[in-house]
């Protein structure tokens, strides 16, 4: 056995634990669950013909691009624990997960980036407005 086997062989099992299946396959895939809920509201009441602005346009892109990463992380935790077990050649399992998690994780970081960019665009755009409103009162 050399140490490529046995690494890999300890990931496994960590992964594999009670805990990691309890907080990684279960309550987060719960909590991705009410992330994307709220990011649908989000959408549901944003888009109505009323609310239609500059700033609800903002708000839409950010309901998005948030609902991505919540979901990108549950179908990684879903395939690791649901789907993956059923493998019975450990190499192959380790091998699909490690692909498959970095795929997911560079979706996952692209669309949070990019959420947070957004987060500094709005905020930009609210203290602009904040600004010009303050001078034209004292004005």
């Amino acid at each position: 056995m050399n140490c490529t086997e046995e690494s890999s062989r300890l990931a496994e099992t960590d992964f594999l634990s009670s805990f990691a299946f309890w907080t990684l396959g279960v309550i987060s895939i719960i909590l991705s669950l009410f992330a994307n809920a709220g990011n649908l509201i989000n959408l549901f009441v944003l888009t109505r013909r009323h609310m239609r602005s500059t700033m609800t346009t903002l708000l839409v892109t950010l309901a998005w691009a948030d609902l991505v990463p919540p979901t990108v992380v549950s179908l990684n935790n879903i395939l690791f624990y649901y789907f993956l077990p059923h493998l019975n050649d450990s190499s192959t399992f380790l091998t699909i997960h490690i692909v498959a998690r970095a795929l997911f994780n560079v979706l996952a970081n692209i669309f949070t980036a990019f959420s947070n960019w957004l987060v500094v665009l709005i905020t930009t755009f609210r203290l602009i407005v904040v600004k010009v409103m303050k001078s034209e009162e004292t004005s």
